[in-house]
Protein backbone atom coordinates (compact mmCIF):
# COMPACT_ATOMS: atom_id res chain seq x y z
CA UNK A 1 0.00 0.00 0.00
CA UNK A 2 1.34 3.45 -0.90
CA UNK A 3 0.09 6.76 0.34
CA UNK A 4 0.95 9.69 -1.89
CA UNK A 5 1.47 12.69 0.29
CA UNK A 6 2.58 15.68 -1.74
CA UNK A 7 3.42 19.24 -0.94
CA UNK A 8 0.39 19.82 1.26
CA UNK A 9 1.76 17.29 3.73
CA UNK A 10 4.78 19.42 4.54
CA UNK A 11 3.83 22.99 3.85
CA UNK A 12 1.25 25.12 2.18
CA UNK A 13 1.13 24.37 -1.52
CA UNK A 14 3.08 27.06 -3.37
CA UNK A 15 1.03 28.94 -5.94
CA UNK A 16 3.33 28.01 -8.83
CA UNK A 17 6.21 25.79 -9.79
CA UNK A 18 8.48 28.81 -9.43
CA UNK A 19 7.24 29.30 -5.84
CA UNK A 20 7.81 25.57 -5.14
CA UNK A 21 11.38 25.83 -6.44
CA UNK A 22 11.97 28.90 -4.26
CA UNK A 23 10.56 27.11 -1.19
CA UNK A 24 12.80 24.09 -1.83
CA UNK A 25 15.87 26.32 -2.28
CA UNK A 26 15.08 28.15 0.97
CA UNK A 27 14.69 24.87 2.84
CA UNK A 28 17.92 23.50 1.38
CA UNK A 29 19.74 26.68 2.46
CA UNK A 30 18.31 26.44 6.01
CA UNK A 31 19.35 22.82 6.61
CA UNK A 32 22.91 21.61 7.04
CA UNK A 33 24.43 19.99 3.96
CA UNK A 34 22.56 19.34 0.72
CA UNK A 35 19.12 17.71 0.50
CA UNK A 36 19.08 14.23 -1.08
CA UNK A 37 15.37 14.36 -1.91
CA UNK A 38 12.52 16.79 -2.31
CA UNK A 39 10.65 16.72 1.02
CA UNK A 40 7.73 18.56 -0.61
CA UNK A 41 7.07 15.65 -2.98
CA UNK A 42 7.18 12.34 -1.12
CA UNK A 43 5.36 9.09 -1.68
CA UNK A 44 5.13 7.19 1.60
CA UNK A 45 4.92 3.43 1.31
CA UNK A 46 3.20 1.44 4.04
CA UNK A 47 4.01 -2.29 4.14
CA UNK A 48 2.32 -5.04 6.09
CA UNK A 49 -1.16 -6.41 6.60
CA UNK A 50 -1.58 -4.83 10.02
CA UNK A 51 -0.61 -1.21 9.31
CA UNK A 52 -3.21 1.48 8.71
CA UNK A 53 -2.13 4.97 7.69
CA UNK A 54 -3.87 8.28 7.28
CA UNK A 55 -3.00 11.94 7.02
CA UNK A 56 -3.94 13.81 10.21
CA UNK A 57 -3.90 17.41 11.40
CA UNK A 58 -0.81 18.39 13.39
CA UNK A 59 -1.21 21.96 14.60
CA UNK A 60 2.14 21.88 16.42
CA UNK A 61 4.00 21.43 13.11
CA UNK A 62 4.48 24.23 10.62
CA UNK A 63 3.29 21.82 7.94
CA UNK A 64 -0.02 21.41 9.78
CA UNK A 65 -0.16 17.74 8.73
CA UNK A 66 1.38 14.41 9.72
CA UNK A 67 1.03 10.78 8.73
CA UNK A 68 -0.42 8.50 11.39
CA UNK A 69 0.53 4.80 11.42
CA UNK A 70 -1.55 2.38 13.49
CA UNK A 71 -0.34 -1.13 14.29
CA UNK A 72 -3.12 -3.26 15.82
CA UNK A 73 -0.91 -6.01 17.22
CA UNK A 74 2.76 -6.75 17.74
CA UNK A 75 4.31 -8.40 14.69
CA UNK A 76 6.66 -11.37 14.54
CA UNK A 77 9.39 -9.11 13.11
CA UNK A 78 9.60 -5.32 13.52
CA UNK A 79 9.78 -4.81 9.75
CA UNK A 80 6.55 -6.74 9.15
CA UNK A 81 4.78 -3.37 9.53
CA UNK A 82 6.73 -0.41 8.17
CA UNK A 83 6.42 3.05 6.71
CA UNK A 84 9.06 4.34 4.33
CA UNK A 85 10.03 6.89 1.73
CA UNK A 86 12.57 6.63 -1.08
CA UNK A 87 15.67 8.84 -1.23
CA UNK A 88 16.01 9.98 -4.84
CA UNK A 89 19.68 10.95 -5.05
CA UNK A 90 22.79 8.74 -4.96
CA UNK A 91 25.12 8.56 -1.95
CA UNK A 92 28.86 7.91 -2.22
CA UNK A 93 31.03 5.88 0.10
CA UNK A 94 32.30 8.08 2.93
CA UNK A 95 29.46 10.61 2.78
CA UNK A 96 27.94 11.64 6.09
CA UNK A 97 24.13 11.51 6.00
CA UNK A 98 21.88 13.37 8.43
CA UNK A 99 18.14 12.82 8.82
CA UNK A 100 15.82 15.24 10.62
CA UNK A 101 12.26 14.10 11.27
CA UNK A 102 9.29 14.94 13.48
CA UNK A 103 7.69 12.13 15.48
CA UNK A 104 5.37 11.54 18.41
CA UNK A 105 3.55 8.69 20.11
CA UNK A 106 -0.20 8.95 19.74
CA UNK A 107 -0.86 5.68 21.61
CA UNK A 108 1.83 3.47 23.15
CA UNK A 109 1.55 -0.26 23.78
CA UNK A 110 -0.14 -1.29 27.02
CA UNK A 111 2.08 -0.46 29.99
CA UNK A 112 4.49 1.72 27.96
CA UNK A 113 4.99 5.49 27.88
CA UNK A 114 6.43 5.70 24.37
CA UNK A 115 6.21 3.96 21.04
CA UNK A 116 9.09 1.67 20.05
CA UNK A 117 10.31 2.21 16.49
CA UNK A 118 13.29 1.00 14.51
CA UNK A 119 14.45 3.63 12.02
CA UNK A 120 17.01 3.14 9.29
CA UNK A 121 18.39 4.62 6.11
CA UNK A 122 19.49 1.87 3.77
CA UNK A 123 18.45 -0.67 1.17
CA UNK A 124 15.34 -2.69 1.83
CA UNK A 125 16.54 -5.35 -0.61
CA UNK A 126 19.59 -7.55 -0.95
CA UNK A 127 22.11 -7.01 0.57
CA UNK A 128 19.98 -5.13 3.17
CA UNK A 129 22.86 -2.85 4.11
CA UNK A 130 22.31 0.51 5.71
CA UNK A 131 23.97 3.84 6.42
CA UNK A 132 22.34 4.29 9.81
CA UNK A 133 20.00 2.44 12.11
CA UNK A 134 18.54 3.73 15.37
CA UNK A 135 15.93 2.71 17.90
CA UNK A 136 13.69 5.68 18.57
CA UNK A 137 11.23 6.14 21.43
CA UNK A 138 9.04 9.11 20.47
CA UNK A 139 7.29 10.82 23.35
CA UNK A 140 3.69 12.02 23.32
CA UNK A 141 4.68 15.58 22.37
CA UNK A 142 6.07 16.39 18.93
CA UNK A 143 9.86 16.34 18.87
CA UNK A 144 12.31 17.05 16.07
CA UNK A 145 14.76 14.15 16.06
CA UNK A 146 17.93 13.66 14.08
CA UNK A 147 20.30 10.82 13.36
CA UNK A 148 23.57 10.72 11.46
CA UNK A 149 25.59 7.99 9.77
CA UNK A 150 28.40 7.50 7.25
CA UNK A 151 27.96 5.48 4.04
CA UNK A 152 30.33 2.51 3.85
CA UNK A 153 29.44 1.85 0.19
CA UNK A 154 28.22 3.62 -2.93
CA UNK A 155 24.42 3.71 -3.28
CA UNK A 156 22.91 4.48 -6.70
CA UNK A 157 20.03 6.93 -7.09
CA UNK A 158 16.74 5.48 -5.84
CA UNK A 159 18.31 2.54 -3.99
CA UNK A 160 17.99 4.02 -0.48
CA UNK A 161 15.01 4.70 1.71
CA UNK A 162 14.14 6.03 5.13
CA UNK A 163 12.10 3.37 6.90
CA UNK A 164 10.28 3.32 10.21
CA UNK A 165 9.84 -0.28 11.42
CA UNK A 166 6.71 -0.24 13.54
CA UNK A 167 5.86 -3.87 14.23
CA UNK A 168 7.52 -4.06 17.65
CA UNK A 169 4.24 -3.30 19.45
CA UNK A 170 0.58 -2.46 19.06
CA UNK A 171 0.91 1.32 18.82
CA UNK A 172 -0.02 4.48 16.97
CA UNK A 173 2.87 6.70 15.90
CA UNK A 174 2.69 9.96 13.97
CA UNK A 175 5.42 11.30 11.72
CA UNK A 176 5.85 14.80 10.38
CA UNK A 177 8.26 16.05 7.74
CA UNK A 178 11.48 14.10 7.06
CA UNK A 179 14.58 15.77 5.64
CA UNK A 180 17.58 13.77 4.43
CA UNK A 181 20.82 15.62 3.70
CA UNK A 182 24.38 14.80 2.85
CA UNK A 183 26.98 16.66 4.87
CA UNK A 184 29.64 15.62 2.34
CA UNK A 185 32.63 13.35 2.90
CA UNK A 186 33.23 12.52 6.56
CA UNK A 187 36.51 13.94 7.76
CA UNK A 188 38.45 10.92 9.05
CA UNK A 189 40.99 12.98 10.98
Amino acid sequence: MSLLVGTAFFASLPASAQDADAALQALDAALPGELLHNPFDLEWEAKGNDIRTKVVDAEALTSGKAISARIKKKQQRAWDSSLGVEIANPVSKGEEIQVFFWARTKKAAAGKDTANVGMFVGRNEEPYDYILSEDILPETEWKLMNVTGVADADYPAGSLKVEYQLGRAAQIVEFGPVYVSTLGPKDSS
